[in-house]
């Protein structure tokens, strides 16, 4: 009988050799490290995402708020200014993210007390006791409103454009604006 021959209830076999056993190791760490940075960069941007679905809610509150106080006549549409253009009550610049007060209006010098956002705990349940309580303290808020000009250069006195700008620091450390337009009239 010759040595290629098989032999019947003979088993014959050969192992994988050092080399082959190398190469498999070496693609199966680079597969599980890249797999590995994937994980890590789905997390951060979930991450991201959350404080973008923040700046988006706090921005269109913003709005409301505005929209909300014109149609129920607690302020005059000529309020519905910049403090810098008298009788405007909007702070100017970027603030803290502060609760309204008295007034009820976001954005205005009553506002205190930064904002704080509950998420459901462990348990998945909001007011259970297990609660996350965050504070916003990272993000900025900024009211913006602009006179509208007609095609000779004077001012349209009915409609106003109003711009909120939220911004806020990533945990990475950069900064990000969100930025929403809208008009406003003195007509409801």
């Amino acid at each position: 009988m010759t040595r290629n021959e098989r032999v019947p209830g003979t088993n014959h076999s050969e192992g994988f050799s050092t080399l082959e056993v190398l190469a498999a190791m070496f693609v199966l760490t680079i597969a599980l490290t890249s797999l590995l940075a994937l994980f890590g960069y789905a997390i951060s941007t979930m991450s991201l995402m959350q404080d973008l679905l923040i700046a988006k809610q706090k921005s269109r509150e913003t709005l409301e708020s505005i929209y909300t106080a014109r149609n129920t006549s607690q302020i005059t549409f000529d309020m519905i200014q910049n403090v810098s253009d008298s009788p405007g009550i909007f702070l100017d610049g970027y603030q803290p993210l502060e609760r309204p007060q008295a007034d009820g209006l976001i954005g205005t010098s009553d506002d205190a007390d930064i904002e704080t956002l509950r998420l459901p705990g462990p348990d998945g349940y909001l007011n259970t006791g297990d609660d996350e309580i965050r504070v916003l303290d990272r993000f900025e808020r900024q009211i913006r409103i602009d006179p509208i000009f007609y095609a000779d250069n004077t001012v349209n006195p009915d409609v106003r454009k109003v711009v909120v700008s939220i911004r806020y620091s990533t945990p990475l450390g950069d900064q990000q604006t969100y930025v929403v337009e809208s008009y406003i009239s003195r007509f409801r």
